[in-house]
């Protein structure tokens, strides 16, 4: 299950880092302010919180694997 939730969780911080990316290239071939530079702040925040989901998610998996080993043996 935790690995579902780090892969779901990848999937979207890729995403976010793709509209990021595009964001950005519009940004420089436009002449007008079209408030792109607030729009990547949003999206480098959401990066950002995404990133340290996925690091709980990982601690989380990590402290649960010896759980498993145990009801296993």
């Amino acid at each position: 299950m935790a690995n579902e939730n780090i892969d779901g969780l990848k999937r979207s911080r890729a995403k976010l880092v793709e509209q990021r990316r595009a964001l950005v290239k519009r940004d420089c071939t436009s002449d007008r302010n079209e408030g792109f530079s607030e729009r990547i702040v949003a999206i480098q925040a959401a990066i950002e919180a995404t990133d340290r989901a996925i690091a709980e998610e990982e601690g989380f998996a990590a402290e649960h694997q010896g759980d498993r080993d145990l009801a296993a043996a």
